[in-house]
Order: C-alpha cells, then structure tokens, then sequence
C-alpha cells in the first residue's frame, strides 16, 4: 500500500513537471517572435551631423520602416533636425516666416513635420526614432536664417 501511494505521488510530480516544463517552453519560443515582429528587422540607423552650415547624413536613402537619427550637434550654435516628409526638393521651400519667426519656411505648406529633435544646444546629441513609409523626405535646420544658409539635404525611403 504505501508503495502504491509513492508511485500515485512520483506519477503525479512527474505529470505537474512535464506540464509545467510544457508551458514554459511554448511560452519561450513565443516571446522572440514578439519582441522581433515576427521577423521584422530591429531597424536601421543613421548618424547625423549638424554644423553651420549643414545637414550630414550617413546614408541618404533606406528602406521603409523603423529609423533610428542618431543626431549630433557639432556646430557652435544651437541647430534642430526636422524630417520633413514632402515632394518639395530639400533646397526648394520658400522662405518666409514661421511661428512668427523671420527668414524661416512655413512648416505647416512645406509637407508633414515626420518628426523632429527640437532646439539642440552645441555639443549636444540625441536620438530620434520615426517610421516612416516610402516616399521624399527633407532633413532640415529652421531655425531662423539656417534652412537659408544651406541646412537641408534630401533623403529617400524605399
């Protein structure tokens, strides 16, 4: 009888141990396809550069889908970086004035503001993550007299 009861209580445990190494195996093999997309690739990066008076990219077309703008300010004066998604050439919105601003373009005709870093004081960096579809894009500085100086470049989405 009691040799019974060790075999009822060793079947048991070994039952509750398989099920339990089940759900934790399916639950595992899971969890990859989740964090990744199922398949998706984790995105592209592409460094930045700011100076007076230009936009650097390191790549100036990618695929669509998640983008990383590693974007640094090496200039000596506070620079932005705005993607401008637009059929406009980069070097070709007219200057006028904006939020009240002079010698800027109208961000609000130019195309669709995709995103943006905002004022960055020199020396500064920051990382901006958009997903954009295919189509033109326009990297620009509009802080007041800089798009006019030359900070825009365009860039393409594939």
């Amino acid at each position: 009888m009691k040799i019974e009861r060790w075999v009822v209580l060793i079947s048991a445990s070994v039952l509750l141990l398989a099920t339990a190494c089940s759900t934790s195996t399916s639950e595992s093999s899971a969890t990859p396809e989740a964090a990744s997309g199922s398949g998706a690739t984790s995105g592209e990066a592409v460094a930045v550069s700011l100076k007076q008076w230009s936009i650097t990219p390191t790549a100036t077309t990618l695929p669509s889908g998640s983008i990383t703008f590693d974007v640094s300010n090496e200039g000596t004066i506070p620079h932005e970086f705005v993607v401008m998604s637009t059929d406009t050439l980069a070097a070709d919105f007219p200057i006028s004035s904006f939020e009240g601003e002079a010698d800027r373009f109208d961000e609000d005709t130019a195309g669709t503001n995709a995103g943006e870093t905002g004022d960055m004081e020199a020396g500064a960096t920051q990382a901006l993550m958009l997903d954009l579809a295919p189509g033109h894009y326009a990297f620009v500085c509009n802080l007041p007299e800089h798009y006019g100086q030359g900070m825009h470049v365009d860039f393409t989405v594939t």
